[in-house]
């Protein structure tokens, strides 16, 4: 782009104006100052040029600003008929809020973004400011408040005043549960809270979730399971003795006095009785599912624990690893035999068929957990059924009952820790018990 005109005039104003201040300062220096003062004019001149040429580029740069300022970028420069040096400036300002409106429009894209992001929670989410005012909320917060829209968290009080008090009182890292009485019964509420500085605004965002209805869906969700597998096993004993209790019937209806027919009957009778025997053992352990003791927690020191093991499990593969710190927990001493127990006993079975079976029990903390494993060199198990060894009556065992890692894990989850295993297929398993 052409403006070296205006550059050149611009350095002309600067040369002429120099030139007029050091003749005049010359003139007056000897004297001569009606010269001087002749000179004064042309000086005027190029300084009025200078400050006009300066004040039309600072009119242009303070109209962007104050259009920025007030988010109103919907101009443009002219680049057309403006002089060489104007139309550059024209063209750069141009170009600087043409950045401006993407770089708006990226901003306005993210805050679309993570607003849908917050309509798709499942909890309800609200920023609010230290007045109460609310800055964002999602559907999922209007439905738990029962609001179709939401300004300020007063607006909460009529409905759910427990509610409205822990909102206001709610501060960043606490979690605070709230029981409200509404008019169709009572709502439990689980809050919780973190911290934000935007547009110089401190800010508080506080999650809100609705404790009954996860229940609600959990407990759905695990009948629902419970149902099937009762409906599974208890088919899968039923129909054979239906359908054999018939034959039977219809053979003594034939001839009751045949031979055969009371052989074949009296076959018929202990095929009945052992699949009975197989329901009623299938109700026993459902009975023992359901009815695991709450535990009764006492100090346990892990090396005295690993040491009465060792007893109980004398095996040579068998294998037991303590750190050199002293390690103790509390929990249920003799449910946590059971547990071990059990996910020795599994391992063992797993090494059956391994010429060098290897099986370690051990032991560390880990931050605030105490972090137990059982690792097997055996058989692993497949992919396809990792995810469903902890259902009841699951099993992969030909004579296996399915409650046994059932049971560890309820007894697990009563004494507030958690149960995971990881497998590869054909090289073993690691179970990993974790207690706080």
């Amino acid at each position: 782009m052409k403006y070296g005109g205006d550059l050149f005039r611009l350095v002309s104003h600067v040369v002429v104006l120099i030139a007029v201040t050091a003749a005049a300062a010359a003139l007056s220096a000897t004297g001569r100052y009606a010269f001087a003062l002749l000179l004064l004019p042309f000086g005027g001149i190029a300084v009025y040029r200078l400050v006009r040429l300066y004040d039309a580029s600072m009119r242009r740069v303070t109209f962007l600003l104050d259009a920025v300022e007030n988010n109103d970028l919907n101009f443009r420069f002219c680049e057309g008929a403006a002089s060489g040096g104007e139309r550059a400036l024209n063209v750069a300002l141009n170009r600087i809020r043409e950045i401006i409106v993407r770089a708006k429009l990226r901003a306005e894209e993210r805050e679309r973004y993570y607003r849908l992001i917050m309509e798709c929670a499942r909890t309800g989410l609200l920023t609010v400011d230290d007045r109460g005012s609310v800055y964002q909320v999602n559907d999922e917060a209007l439905r738990i408040f029962g609001l179709p829209r939401m300004t300020h968290v007063r607006q909460v009080e009529p409905l759910l005043p427990e509610a409205c008090r822990a909102l206001t009182a709610i501060r960043s890292g606490e979690r605070l549960r709230v029981r409200c009485r509404t008019e169709s019964g009572e709502v439990n509420l689980s809050l919780t809270c973190s911290e934000i500085t935007l547009d110089r605004r401190h800010l508080r965002v506080v999650a809100v979730s609705d404790i009954d209805d996860y229940l609600s869906a959990v407990q759905v969700e695990s009948w629902s399971k419970l149902t099937r597998i009762l409906t599974h096993e208890i088919m899968n004993s039923i129909t054979p003795v239906i359908s054999l209790s018939e034959t039977l019937s219809k053979r003594c209806k034939a001839d009751p006095d045949d031979v055969r027919n009371r052989s074949y009957i009296q076959h018929g009778v202990n095929v009945i009785h052992r699949r009975s025997k197989g329901l009623l053992d299938f109700v026993e352990n459902y009975r023992r599912l359901t009815r695991i003791a709450s535990p009764v927690k006492t100090r346990i020191l892990v090396k005295d624990f690993f040491s009465d093991l060792r007893r109980l499990c004398p095996e040579p593969s068998i294998r037991f690893r303590l750190p050199d710190e002293p390690l103790e927990w509390f929990a249920d001493r003799a449910q946590m035999e059971q547990v071990f127990l059990n996910l020795v006993k599994n391992a063992c079975e797993a090494c059956a068929e391994k010429s060098n079976p290897e099986i370690i029990v051990a032991a560390q903390r880990e931050g605030n957990e105490l972090v137990f494993t059982v690792r097997d060199n055996g058989i692993g198990v497949l992919p396809e059924v990792i995810d469903r060894v902890f259902v009841p009556f699951f099993t992969t065992k030909p004579s296996g009952s399915g409650i046994g890692l059932s049971i560890c894990k309820q007894i697990i989850t009563l004494h507030g820790g958690h149960i995971s295993v990881e497998s590869e297929n054909g090289k073993g398993s690691c179970f990993f018990l974790y207690f706080n």
